[in-house]
């Protein structure tokens, strides 16, 4: 066994409406049955928030977490999650970041901070090695996310707010450079509890627990990186634009208000086109080699690369083709801190009630002349914005058009149209924190024809698959790009005949997901925490943090009536490329597969078979009331 190790098994705890800060430590138990990153931070808000709690009031805890991987070797492991109660749909949530400020608190000694309470005036978190304070943020507050964190830098590494965020927009996101934890609006729980940024630095080491078994394990890992088309070579070369001309050909990729399933304007948005265009140069996550970030030249002027979501919700889900204004509207989103899935997606529905008359707006399909503006007046609650800021749910409430309000549980759809998918639709009605596409990622085994993109065969099956493991992965932390080269880098996947394959996957599942190669995660995370972690335990970690998520969200009120997706998808289509969802179906196998109730609830047995320790039972809800 090596002197060094993975992990702090320490979470600093920040209070800030008493001021009191104080540790946590990590039990062996915890560990092992959560990892690290989204299941350990999920687990400290399990043992200490209270049912029914209003996500920006005081009472929301937030907890920002690393996992084993970070500030290790282990490839594309960088990155850290953000988790809590949403103020976007009431029920919980989590959003990924590769910025540094992972690293750099785990270097100061932390593997996670857990922030609750609130100040009383605007502050920042310090977290220099073991010295720990709250200092006053009055002269930052209002300031963007990139200004503030160019003035500050020599401070450390920075997760900061913007205007969005300190305005309680639902959909603001967190900032770490220029790397984002976009969804879900975490960043108005950092500004309802007038929390502008927290900043960390050290100079702690991390190493395996068992060397030998980790570099064995890293040698296999790194050359399957190197080695597959997506991580080898397309993400650094396209980066996930490389996405635009796969999934806008495939009826899958968002056009006006995902009212169409094909943009006739595709080349010009491409990723492709981005690079032999504009300049481009990689950038990328903490530690990671694929880079797959792009800057590039804009309107005359270096920015930020859009990825594939903002192109897509941003772009021809507005009719909008010019990369150019793309490209600006990503800086805003970015600067101003708003998610650009949720800002796309809630303008693209103002523009349609617009065009049926249910709506008086400036807002126009096509038009980009007048995007920056509104995005500002998002941000800033101006005007229409004030509305806009509360999301698509709160719009079609309010001025009606619930058929194309396209969300799930408040949260907006991602970029992918479930008619061209329909294994993401379950998806999508599944995830815990709404209409996500990194959990179920089905779409890209559906794009490729692997799964059928129509029906419904074994997409129940492939889907609790895809989101237990990738829960999994979510905690050690890995990026959820490290699932193509683990998965189909295998001798069995790499080798076989593509129609055997599909035979397999679509006839199969059961067998096809029991039979899914995990060891090269397993191998990595036994080498750095030094005890054995098999692939069957590590997808039984996956599976027990999406049952307790979901435990944590039926606690909320969420049952099989919010296991849906927006009207207009559920109706039959006629459009080339589209199929219909046939959710009902897709539904009651998953629930079986996963041993729900016909509600949609975690069985009392399966909670127990899975460790998840609920502290007291009642009659009156039949199990399900914790106290």
């Amino acid at each position: 066994m090596g002197s060094k190790t993975a992990i702090n098994n320490c979470v600093l705890c920040v209070n800030l409406s008493s001021r009191l800060i104080s540790t946590i430590e990590i039990s062996d138990f915890e560990r092992k049955q959560y990892l690290g990153g989204k299941g350990l931070a999920l687990k400290l808000i399990f043992d200490n928030i209270k049912t029914g709690v209003d996500p920006l009031s005081p009472g929301n805890i937030l907890v920002m977490m690393t996992g084993p991987t970070c500030g290790t070797a282990a490839p594309c492991g960088g990155r850290f999650v953000v988790v809590g109660k949403s103020p976007l749909t009431g029920i919980f949530a989590s959003s990924f970041s590769g910025g540094g400020f992972g690293l750099a608190l785990k270097k100061a000694g932390y593997d996670g901070i857990m922030v609750t309470g609130r100040a009383d005036h605007p502050v920042y978190i310090k977290v220099d090695h073991d010295d720990v304070s709250i200092c006053d943020a009055t002269q930052y507050w209002g300031m963007d996310t990139y200004d503030f964190q160019e003035t500050r830098k020599k401070d450390g590494d920075w997760v900061v707010i913007g205007p969005a965020g300190e305005n309680l927009v639902k959909f603001a996101n967190i900032a770490s450079a220029r790397r984002l934890a976009g969804r879900c609006g975490l960043g108005a729980v950092m500004g309802s509890k007038m929390l502008k940024g927290i900043v960390a630095k050290g100079n702690k080491k991390f190493g395996p627990a068992n060397p030998e078994k980790f570099k064995k394990a890293l040698k296999i890992a790194q050359k399957k990186v190197k080695a597959h088309e997506n991580t080898g070579k397309a993400l650094g070369e396209l980066g996930t634009p490389q996405n635009i001309r796969i999934f806008g050909t495939t009826a899958i990729m968002p056009v006006k208000n995902f009212s169409k399933p094909y943009f006739d304007k595709l080349e010009q948005v491409s990723g492709e086109t981005i690079r032999d265009g504009h300049k481009t140069k990689n950038h990328g996550c903490t530690g990671c080699f694929i880079k797959c970030g792009r800057y590039g030249k804009f309107g005359g002027k270096e920015k930020v690369s859009p990825e594939y979501e903002t192109i897509a919700m941003m772009g021809p889900n507005l009719d909008i083709s010019d990369l150019h204004k793309i490209a600006d509207f990503n800086e805003s989103l970015n600067r101003l801190g708003l998610d650009s899935i949720s800002a796309g997606s809630v303008i693209g529905f103002a523009m349609e009630l617009t065009e049926k008359g249910m709506l008086e707006s400036c807002l126009r399909f096509g038009d980009g002349s007048n995007i920056k503006d509104i995005l500002h007046d998002i941000a800033y609650r101006k005007g229409l914005g004030n509305d806009l800021a509360e999301g698509v749910r709160h719009m079609s409430e309010k001025y009606g058009g619930k058929e194309f309000a396209n969300h799930v549980k408040g949260l907006e759809l991602a970029a992918y149209d479930p008619r061209g998918c329909t294994g993401q639709g379950l998806g999508f009605a599944t995830a815990n924190c709404g209409a996500t596409h990194l959990s179920g990622s089905t779409h890209s085994v559906e794009a490729d024809s692997y799964l059928h993109p129509h029906g419904t065969r074994a997409k129940a099956h492939f889907v609790k698959f895809m989101q237990d493991s990738f829960d999994a992965i979510n905690s050690a932390i890995f990026c959820i790009q490290t699932a193509y080269p683990f998965l189909e880098e295998n001798f069995a996947y790499k080798y076989t005949p593509d129609p055997i394959l599909k035979f397999f996957m679509r006839n199969l599942p059961a067998l096809a997901v029991a039979t899914t190669d995990l060891s090269d995660y397993s191998g990595l995370l036994s080498g750095l925490l030094g005890y054995p972690v098999s692939g069957g335990n590590f997808y039984k970690v996956g599976e027990r943090i999406f049952n307790l998520e979901r435990y944590l969200n039926n606690q909320e009120g969420i049952s099989k009536k919010d296991d849906t997706l927006p009207g207009n998808m559920l109706k039959p289509t006629t459009q080339e490329g589209w199929g219909d969802i046939d959710l009902n179906k897709m539904l009651n196998q998953y629930y079986r597969l996963r041993g729900w109730d016909k509600n949609g609830r975690p069985k009392p047995k399966l909670l127990k078979k899975l460790s998840i320790q609920i502290q007291q039972l009642t009659k009156e809800t039949k199990g399900y009331g914790r106290q």
